[in-house]
């Protein structure tokens, strides 16, 4: 939750970096303090305590500097309730306390409480949406009548880009799945992704700006909060927290009414929000741009891997 992802990844540096003007700091616990980018929210250093040892997010590498992959070892995935992005992504389940950033010297995993509210169930109609601190902070509603007024082309996530196929003269409503009771919900590793997170793989669900609130019940606002705005390109923006550099929302000019919420900031029962979300297995969006290849490659099989087996 903390950076809004599903999942966070880090390469140890042999030294101090040299200079962090313009990053924020984050104290996450008195063990891990992150910094990000104060212009785009993208996560940069992780810094670990005592020793002081820094790391820097696996994303921002260039290609030639990224070593390749020869297996995905996951931790702390229990915390998640169901797997998170280790189940589509296959890899090995740490048993032992390998996690360099993980915020607690104590081997106990914490409380699902604090990740997953009291009062949220399976069949609760608003599901609540937070980051780590707290400053960004909205829930969403299930998809209802308002859900169709949104009209926008296909995403890459569904028609690729190279097609040159993306509008949708029949205003096809392809954001609502399971029969108009779910958002789909998708990966993509395009470089704007990966460089305004930090991080190689960013998670989207697609839900429309009527059915996302803010804590008051009032309709969304961009600006609420701690919410930083950030235009990656023209007619295009990313909203952020400015404290604890968590990724929130994609939005653009073409398609106003239809909004990119990252999921690591739902709190359902699992990360990975299956109560709300459809997970589309057939293509990673942008997976051509993609840095770490033989990452994207375990991630395409372990989509179809899921696919089959719900």
């Amino acid at each position: 939750m903390v950076t809004g992802q599903l999942s966070s990844s880090y390469y140890l540096l042999q030294h101090e970096p040299p200079d962090l003007d313009g990053l924020q700091e984050y104290q996450q616990s008195n063990h891990v303090s992150r910094y990000f980018c104060k212009t785009c929210g993208a996560h940069v250093f992780a810094r670990m305590q005592p020793g002081g040892q820094f790391l820097v997010a696996s994303g921002l590498l260039a290609a030639k500097n990224v070593p390749s992959v020869q297996a995905v070892e996951h931790w702390q995935s229990s915390e998640t309730g169901d797997g998170g992005l280790s189940t589509l992504l296959p890899g090995i389940e740490s048993a032992v306390t390998g996690c360099r950033l993980h915020t607690s010297t104590s081997n106990e995993s914490p409380n699902r409480e604090s990740i997953t509210p009291a009062e949220y169930t399976p069949t609760s109609q608003h599901l609540r949406a937070r980051c780590l601190c707290g400053g960004v902070e909205f829930y969403i509603t299930k998809p209802d009548a308002s859900s169709l007024q949104a009209s926008s082309p296909w995403p890459d996530l569904l028609v690729p880009y190279y097609t040159g196929s993306g509008a949708n003269p029949d205003d096809i409503k392809w954001w609502l799945r399971d029969g108009g009771t779910k958002y789909i919900a998708g990966t993509c590793v395009c470089n704007s992704c990966r460089l305004s997170s930090g991080f190689p793989i960013q998670t989207w669900a697609f839900v429309p700006k009527s059915n996302i609130f803010n804590t008051d019940g009032s309709p969304l606002t961009f600006n609420a909060g701690t919410m930083r705005r950030h235009r990656s390109s023209p007619g295009v923006y990313r909203e952020f927290c400015s404290c604890c550099g968590a990724t929130a929302f994609w939005h653009c000019d073409e398609r106003p009414l239809l909004i990119d919420v990252s999921v690591g900031l739902l709190r359902a029962n699992g990360a990975r929000a299956e109560d709300w979300l459809e997970w589309s297995p057939n293509r990673i969006s942008f997976a051509e741009m993609a840095v770490q290849h033989d990452l994207i490659h375990i991630l395409e099989e372990g989509l179809k891997i899921h696919s089959k087996q719900n």
